[in-house]
């Protein structure tokens, strides 16, 4: 069961991406060899778009519809998520690791980018509730 309806690189692109960070192929210094940086680029992206859209669905365990009242929402939570690795990415591409004495100063990791997707996706889950309506007729057990 997908997270969306349709294929989650259609709902949120790797220009939705693009758009929001401002990041292009540049920033991230494809060797020349690998072929076109912007495809190389649209593709690593697609391939955060996925993985942060799994990370999601493990959350809400439901497809979202786009009829569905929290469809941009979540879609936003989506390419919100997925900038955010964008930004991680290009931070570990451009600071160094610096050693002062005995302590190293660590990079951010990743963990760090879906740590709070509970809290934000905490209003979309669906709760099953289990009710005792009183005018029922008792039946034992």
């Amino acid at each position: 069961m997908p997270l969306f309806e349709k294929p989650v690189t259609e709902v949120v692109t790797p220009q939705d991406v693009r758009d929001l960070t401002g990041v292009s192929a540049d920033h991230f210094g494809f060797p020349p060899d690998v072929g076109d940086p912007e495809t190389k680029l649209d593709s690593l992206l697609s391939t955060w778009i996925e993985r942060i859209a799994s990370h999601i669905h493990a959350r809400l365990k439901r497809t979202v519809l786009e009829t569905d009242d929290d469809y941009l929402a979540i879609q936003d939570v989506l390419l919100r998520t997925v900038a955010k690795v964008v930004a991680v990415a290009q931070q570990q591409r451009s600071s160094p690791i610096i050693q002062i004495d005995d302590f190293a100063v660590s990079i951010l990791n990743t963990s760090d980018v879906t740590k709070d997707l509970g809290t934000e996706l905490r209003p979309f889950m669906k709760r099953s509730i289990d009710v005792f309506l009183s005018s029922d007729d008792y039946v034992e057990a």
